[in-house]
């Protein structure tokens, strides 16, 4: 049992929470309750979890020693011994193949995203990850990718504030958690842990979580007010508001909540100093949970009651 539960926990369960990115069109599209497209959307986000663990098992095999340095990843399987490295490549090489017949049963557009995605992020593990901003914007690029493949598979228009908008979020938290292990670790051992960190000063983070944040809540914005996006017939509670009251751009109201937790983040970014595994971090700060609680909550009641 101990050697079932290692591979599952080299699978990176927690970060599995990144491939809810698929459901993103379908959700504001407001086709949550089209059975047959949900569940071409969950399958592919069953595909995503395999090809990402094969990822980051692969990752894990190449940095074993580094995050054998870090005091929070040096517990991870691999770090730690408890998974031999040429098992662990086989594994991934399993989790990857399984991944890869679910996709080519969904469709060849989510194939070729999966392809995509898979050849990447392994350039991304052996090279990408070591320069300057690009490390950043292929990890930006993961997240994109994710977002796209929910909408592919059951033939969805492309919102293009949706996108822009996880492009610049993922930048944000990408350079954040690069500031957090600066300010966890000393800079010796957090430039030995990741190389690249070595071409980031303090000051040249700072300005780009500045900049990415303020762009992250612009696009958001944006996005909130797209058509595209706004309740196409009248629901519940639309038909008992008064008439002047009926059909506004009720998804509006998420601007505020959406700028609290970009706020809040930076707070872990700068103060909490949790922000280097941003996968957990709303289970760390309850404020954050409970305000992407109600997130998705005015935005299900916008969207889908109003």
């Amino acid at each position: 049992m101990d050697t079932i539960k290692n591979y599952f926990y080299s699978m990176r369960p927690t970060q599995w929470i990144k491939n809810l990115l698929v459901f993103g069109f379908i959700f504001f599209n407001q086709d949550l309750y089209n059975l047959h497209d949900f569940k071409i959307v969950f399958f592919t986000f069953i595909a995503f979890i395999f090809v990402s663990s094969s990822i980051y098992l692969i990752n894990d095999v190449i940095d074993y020693k580094r995050d054998a340095l870090h005091p929070i990843k040096r517990k991870r399987i691999i770090a730690s011994g408890k998974i031999p490295r040429d098992s662990a490549l086989i594994f991934s090489f399993i989790l990857f193949i399984i991944g890869l017949v679910i996709s080519f049963y969904i469709g060849e557009y989510l194939l070729l995203i999966y392809i995509l995605y898979y050849i990447l992020f392994i350039i991304y593990s052996v090279y990408l990850k070591n320069i300057l901003i690009i490390d950043a914007l292929t990890t930006a690029s993961g997240f994109v990718l994710r977002v796209l493949a929910g909408g592919v598979v059951i033939g969805l228009a492309i919102n293009s504030w949706f996108v822009i908008f996880i492009i610049c979020a993922s930048l944000f938290i990408a350079f954040g958690k690069r500031r957090a292990e600066v300010t966890m670790m000393s800079f010796k051992k957090a430039i030995v842990h990741r190389t690249v960190l070595s071409s980031y000063p303090k000051e040249l983070l700072d300005n780009l979580i500045s900049m990415t944040a303020a762009i992250t809540f612009l696009s958001y914005i944006l996005f909130s007010y797209n058509e595209d996006i706004h309740s196409k017939t009248p629901n519940i509670i639309s038909s008992l508001l008064p008439s002047h009251l009926k059909n506004p751009h009720w998804f509006k109201i998420t601007i505020p909540i959406a700028f609290y937790i970009l706020a809040r983040y930076m707070y872990n970014i700068y103060v909490n100093k949790t922000a280097d595994t941003p996968e957990t971090i709303w289970f760390k700060d309850r404020y954050i949970l409970i305000s992407i609680m109600l997130y998705i909550l005015a935005s299900f009641v916008t969207l889908y009651l109003v």
